[in-house]
């Protein structure tokens, strides 16, 4: 076979295997922004390159660890959360992802807050609406690894400890049971009766003796 030949195949082959920038279905760009007032000291971060899923580039591991995938292809709707999986998030920051448009047009933007130092690991939340390749996208909240957050750190964010958990409430100790009195004993009652009865009894033969027998008249 000519020379000439094989090279058009091996180009061919090429071609094949590499997918253009419209049949690539991973984020092409990155900028990490925010946090507070003023934003990062060091100003906005920015990574490009290939971020397709499975690769280990920077953008690769940020859009994995992020959730970014699992929410736009719903590979995995068991980790996708509806709410907030805890009130102790703490500073956000977004990330503005791109994306190469399906028919080849202009690139598409796709926000996705990122709140790394929250309780229990680094919580994102990708709002609603927002085109991306042929879909777009629902609002979803994703609870990540903690190495979301040591990630973001070596690429420029302040290095913090997440927060601790709130402190669950302790139930109130339900109450003591009533320590049973013992009744009260009986006799003291009945020798009451009794005395009160023998008292009675008595005024009342002392009141018989008087009137059966009257006291003698005295004579002149």
């Amino acid at each position: 076979m000519k020379p000439r030949v094989l090279a058009v195949l091996a180009a061919a082959a090429l071609l094949l295997v590499v997918p253009t920038a419209a049949q690539a279905k991973g984020a092409t760009a990155a900028t990490i922004n925010g946090g507070g007032p003023g934003g990062l000291p060091g100003g906005p971060i920015t990574l490009s390159g290939d971020g397709e899923p499975g690769s280990s580039t920077d953008l690769g591991l940020l859009a994995q660890g992020s959730g970014l995938y699992t929410v736009v292809f719903g590979d995995d709707p068991g980790s996708i959360l509806k709410a907030a999986p805890t009130d102790r998030l703490g500073p956000r920051y977004t990330i503005t992802w791109t994306f190469p448009a399906p028919e080849g047009g202009k690139d598409r933007k796709v926000l996705q807050h990122v709140y790394p130092y929250a309780a229990g690991g680094p919580v994102t939340f990708t709002p609603a609406g927002q085109p991306v390749l042929d879909t777009t996208t629902t609002a979803a909240w994703y609870q990540g690894f903690d190495g979301l957050r040591h990630q973001l750190i070596e690429l420029g964010l302040p290095n913090r400890n997440p927060l601790t958990p709130a402190p669950k409430a302790t139930p109130a100790p339900a109450p003591a049971p009533a320590t049973p009195q013992p009744a009260p004993a009986a006799w003291p009652r009945i020798a009451a009766v009794i005395a009160g009865f023998l008292v009675l009894a008595g005024g009342a033969a002392l009141t018989l003796r008087r009137r059966s027998h009257p006291g003698a008249t005295t004579a002149h």
